[in-house]
């Protein structure tokens, strides 16, 4: 569906949410292309935002990196992205908080979100026949799908220390796979449904379970110096936030041309990719697993109370 026609599609099940006289503050907000940021572009398009007194300006970027250094750097307030980069940065000096919930994995769910893939006839049958072969990730070590990914092997009696990786676009995995560049892959939904429907691939793991049965995947975050400046603006994103995620639950269909036209996904796959569900509060024990697994795994020294990298104001605490 073109995007056009995607926006006609949600202005008709959108309610008109007026402010009257009150003045509108201004939030640049970022975000990659992905389905995580949809309840961010529907409370921009259904008038949420306006409702909560904020003019929110909504950018798309080519990558997580590309968004903590944005909003670090100041050209950007509020950012989205895995829990795993605040995590790690927060853990390196760089002072984060969360703001407001994302999409959260549920082991329970019926299509994992995250997928490992092989060769549709591969001969592998265990982690243990993945020994000394070669995987494919986006990221070689340090984000979440990497670390999932060995925590799951491991977990399942491979030797992760056997496996080679090579750092690959997901969208360019399964032709590393035709070309037998790489004998396995770590795939996010959408991308996992794209490759399975070309058919040269079989599910083989569900790494996210290795980390948790219930974790944040993707929250909005900012600097800890933005939300005490400006605690009443957090307080106002994360209830706009909470109140769009609630529609996207409970609106899937409807959903569907929005996310299509923010993420560049065909409706057709979306209608039967997983979806997680997006949290409408920020709860400490789904962040906590997250901090947990990188001390494991050791991407940081040392862990911390999930509590410390919540910011108040985002909590209902002002």
């Amino acid at each position: 569906m073109k995007r056009s026609s995607a926006l006609l599609a949600l202005s008709a099940l959108a309610l008109p949410c007026g402010v009257g006289a009150q003045a509108l503050t201004k939030v640049t907000i970022v975000s990659t292309a992905g389905t995580a940021p949809g309840p961010a572009v529907y409370a921009e398009k259904a008038g949420l935002f306006r409702k909560y007194g904020l003019d929110v300006e909504h950018t798309q970027m080519n990558s997580g990196a590309a968004i903590v250094a944005a909003v670090v750097g100041g050209s950007a307030d509020i950012g989205s992205g895995s829990s795993f980069s605040v995590v790690t940065a927060y853990a390196h000096g760089i002072p984060m908080q969360m703001f407001a919930a994302g999409p959260v994995f549920n082991a329970s769910d019926a299509i994992p979100y995250g997928m490992i893939l092989v060769g549709k006839n591969a001969p592998f049958k265990t982690a243990a026949d993945l020994n000394g072969k070669t995987f494919g990730l986006a990221i070689a070590r340090g984000d979440l799908n990497a670390t999932a990914t060995q925590a799951w092997v491991e977990q399942h009696g491979g030797d992760w220390s056997s496996i080679k990786v090579l750092e690959i676009p997901q969208t360019a995995m399964v032709a590393a796979l035709d070309a037998g560049r790489i004998d396995a892959m770590t795939l996010q939904s959408p991308n996992a449904t794209v490759a399975l429907e070309t058919g040269k691939v079989r599910l083989f793991g569900k790494p996210y379970d290795a980390v948790a049965s219930r974790f944040m995947i993707a929250p909005w975050w900012g600097l800890a110096s933005y939300a005490a400046k400006n605690p009443d603006v957090v307080h106002r994103f994360a209830q706009a936030m909470a109140e769009a995620s609630r529609y996207a639950n409970a609106h899937p269909q409807e959903m569907l041309p929005l996310l299509a036209a923010y993420s560049g996904v065909d409706q057709s796959v979306l209608e039967h990719a997983a979806r997680a569900p997006f949290g409408d509060h920020l709860d400490p024990a789904e962040f906590q697993p997250v901090i947990d697994l990188q001390v494991k795994y050791k991407i940081i020294d040392k862990g911390f109370d999930a509590k410390d990298i919540l910011a108040p104001s985002a909590m209902g605490r002002l």
